[in-house]
């Protein structure tokens, strides 16, 4: 969560004038929607900002040179890396580097989008250089979609109510092209706890957003919205969508007494397509492919268990049973899904196929002398990791080591750019892919 202060914001619309107060210690998500086409970005007139070692800003007689692609990166130059704001990695790792939740950054191309509790930073990742101001939500054919809880104050007889703002963004680019505010249901002006807002999926027309509470409580709810008009498709109460796999959106029916059960709803009309039987504390739920979706969690009979999901129809394609704790899914976006643990315990980690749902590989493999590294991402067939030697790169298909110095463990990565730690594991650094 992100520790902020009330900002207040007024402007003004016709005749009709209202304030905005983002809600204190509110988290704010981003999405990159991947069917956005991509295309060379010049920079012009960045504000200054913090900028990396060996990259001199551009200017509008000496723009960028166009951006090294890699698919996937195997080497990161260090020598070049340029310091992220403080925004891009705030709060969310702990004292021993390892992530706690995931970053609020999207990356198009060499471009980071920032998304922090009450604006949005559009960031060269090259220079560390800020483009443009924050954007802020305002409250009255992008791809990039940032989701704000905001408060919105009564007038006269009207009570005050809780709104979800969501702006859409050109990219590569740092220009909003849309923006809908949808008013929250009864529930989340009621509640004093605190609110999260995630975009979950678009196609470019509709925006798929989960509104849900901080903390052990059953309130969410999950909009579609139109991204043009801002008029809510459909909504579906005490659902939390998580993940979409093809034309069904999957995540968690909670209940008052907190065990929950996973369930999929159709994208076109939210009508419900099925719900497991079987309720589990502390559900997570992860993207595992086109087709598949990863369920961990605990039985009520305290049993963790990880489920490969077939997200049309809910049927269990592989269930384990075991010592997980603390469990990340990631989609290498090819054909592999990478599941790990690295917080709680020794880390370990496992591969399967997202088209037939095997398992693949597995470490640590104490026949062949092998540990498992603390996964950092995963992406077009390489695992990006580290271990006591520091970073490494495995075959996503193989788990065999790819390059064992890659100069950066990256926790979000493209064919430009892995965005990882310093050695200090304080500051979160973009590293340019070059090998």
């Amino acid at each position: 969560m992100f520790d902020i202060v009330a900002l207040t914001d007024e402007r003004s619309a016709g005749t009709v004038r209202r304030s905005a107060r983002l809600l204190a210690s509110i988290a704010c998500v981003l999405m990159f929607v991947a069917a956005c086409g991509g295309g060379d970005f010049d920079i012009e007139h960045p504000s200054p900002s913090r900028g990396g070692a060996g990259a001199d800003a551009p200017t509008t007689d000496r723009p960028l040179p166009p951006a090294r692609s890699y698919d996937p990166p195997v080497h990161f130059n260090r020598d070049a890396a340029a310091m992220l704001p403080d925004e891009a990695s705030e709060g969310a790792f702990n004292i021993g580097g390892d992530l706690r939740r995931p970053l609020p950054v999207a990356l198009v191309g060499t471009v980071a989008y920032i998304a922090a509790t009450d604006h949005l930073l559009v960031v060269e990742t090259r220079t560390g250089q800020q483009l443009g101001a924050p954007i802020r939500p305002e409250s009255g054919s992008g791809r990039v979609y940032a989701a704000f809880i905001v408060d919105i104050p009564g007038s006269g007889t009207t009570p005050g109510h809780r709104s979800v703002e969501l702006v859409g963004i050109e990219a590569p680019g740092a220009r909003p092209v849309s923006r809908a505010t949808v008013p929250l249901e009864q529930w989340a002006s009621q509640t004093s706890g605190a609110l999260a807002a995630a975009p979950v999926w678009s196609d470019g027309r509709t925006v798929l957003v989960r509104v849900s509470r901080f903390g052990d409580s059953p309130d969410a709810t999950t909009y579609a919205i139109d991204a043009t008009s801002g008029k809510i498709r459909w909504k579906q109460d005490d659902f939390a969508a998580r993940v979409v796999a093809g034309d069904t959106a999957v995540g968690e029916v909670p209940s008052e007494s907190f065990p929950a059960k996973v369930s999929g709803l159709s994208l076109s009309d939210g009508g419900v397509r099925w719900t497991n039987t079987e309720s589990a504390h502390d559900v997570s739920i992860f993207p595992g492919g086109p087709s598949l979706v990863v369920a961990y969690g605990q039985t009520l009979g305290s049993q963790n268990f990880l489920s490969l999901l077939d997200a049309a129809t809910g049927t269990v394609k592989d269930r384990r049973t075991g010592s997980y704790n603390g469990v990340n899914c990631q989609y290498d976006g090819a054909s592999v899904t990478v599941c790990y643990q690295g917080l709680f315990g020794s880390p370990w980690a496992a591969a399967f196929d997202t088209t037939t749902g095997s398992w693949l590989w597995g470490l640590p493999d104490s026949d062949a002398n092998r540990v498992a590294p603390t996964i950092t991402s995963a992406w077009h067939g390489a695992v990006y990791g580290t271990t006591r030697s520091g970073p490494v790169i495995l075959d996503a298909r193989t788990g065999k080591d790819r390059a064992t110095a890659p100069g950066a463990a990256p926790f979000i990565v493209n064919g430009n750019v892995g965005l990882a730690l310093d050695p200090n594991e304080s500051d979160l650094w973009a590293f340019p892919a070059d090998g």
